[in-house]
């Protein structure tokens, strides 16, 4: 389990988040939404270690303010909203930065480069220039390096987590399901993850738990019914929305009311 318990943070000396708590569960994918500026991003960047806070973050048991890096690393992968590389490296050099621990001590380890870029669909790519790839397959090929680095979602019985901030922002609508898929793939493997996200309809369709914030504090959390309701993200968001549910579980249109467009 991950508990985020009493988190306040502050960015360039203004508060951001006040007495902020966030519990997400291995085995589920866990969203944080809310508008611009409502904290989401400085939220994630408390619990992984990002940005000086108060409160307290355990991750499976343990306070992550104090164990080492090296332990976090083999628990947990962090894929920020954007990573600049001033060198050369070529993708496939990239996604081997994911190779950390017991990750690189297998035996085929060097084998699974290519396979974490084949499941972000970009298979033959290891070898282009990561400068010369796309907003969106750079992005891609970053989430390959993160799911490498933590390529079992258990290990000895232990979880291990996936931090994705705005994973899907920079890629089409097919790329988008396919990511959110590896995502609740990897959870119903046993992994955690916990995902910062803008667009609600994909969150509805994918996230077991949602976290809703506003002003820096938690407006709403729990299941995905519980959470996308009409007056809840009315709230939040300073207009009138209508959710309109689809047959399936967890799928919602979330859309203005037509008072508001017309």
């Amino acid at each position: 389990m991950l508990e985020a318990l009493n988190i306040d943070a502050a960015l360039g000396g203004k508060p951001v988040l006040h007495n902020a708590s966030l519990r997400a569960q291995a085995g589920q994918l866990s969203v944080i939404v809310g508008p611009n500026g409502s904290g989401k991003t400085t939220l994630l960047r408390a619990i992984t270690g990002d940005l000086a806070h108060t409160g307290t973050v355990r991750l499976n048991g343990q306070d992550t303010g104090k164990m080492p890096a090296w332990a976090l690393a083999e628990l947990r992968a962090v894929l920020p909203q954007a990573s600049q590389l001033a060198f050369p490296f070529t993708v496939h050099e990239v996604v081997r930065l994911g190779l950390v621990g017991a990750t690189a001590l297998r035996p085929d380890a060097a084998l699974l480069p290519t396979r974490a870029l084949e499941q972000v669909g970009l298979s033959g790519y290891g070898g282009r220039y990561f400068q010369e790839l796309s907003g969106g397959e750079q992005a891609r090929a970053q989430l390959a390096r993160v799911l490498l680095q933590v390529w079992q979602p258990v290990v000895d019985a232990v979880p291990r987590w996936l931090f994705l901030d705005e994973p899907v922002a920079a890629l089409d609508i097919g790329h988008q399901l396919q990511v959110m898929t590896l995502a609740r793939n990897f959870a119903r493997a046993g992994g955690g993850v916990v995902a910062v996200m803008h667009d609600l309809n994909l969150t509805a369709m994918f996230a077991d738990r949602i976290t809703l914030m506003l002003d820096g504090q938690v407006l709403a959390q729990g299941g995905v019914r519980d959470v996308l309701t009409d007056a809840t993200l009315s709230r939040a968001y300073g207009c009138n929305l209508h959710v309109s549910a689809l047959p399936r579980a967890n799928e919602a249109f979330i859309l203005p009311q037509a008072a508001e467009i017309a």
